[in-house]
């Protein structure tokens, strides 16, 4: 029987990020978030079809819970909270 080695490229190695490099990455994203929450609010107020506006409330509704689930890991993840 062989024994199998590894090998680890230093590409593979860098992948690794800090979690504050991941709160930040999740900040942009939340940021980015709220911008197309804030897009999506806008084409409601324009929409004529009520079914399309009510979708697009429901879109709304997933980006709010998508906004609030992140800033709560960012909290956590920055030591401000427990989770």
């Amino acid at each position: 029987m062989r024994a199998v080695g590894f090998l680890f490229s230093p590409k593979a190695v860098n992948v690794v990020k800090s979690i504050a490099e991941i709160a930040d990455e999740y900040e942009r994203n939340l940021i980015r978030l709220k911008q197309r929450r804030d897009e999506v609010a806008l084409l409601i107020r324009a929409e004529q079809c009520a079914e399309r506006r009510w979708k697009l409330h429901k879109r709304v509704e997933v980006l709010e819970q998508m906004i609030f689930e992140s800033a709560g890991a960012i909290a956590v993840m920055r030591g401000e909270r427990h989770g």
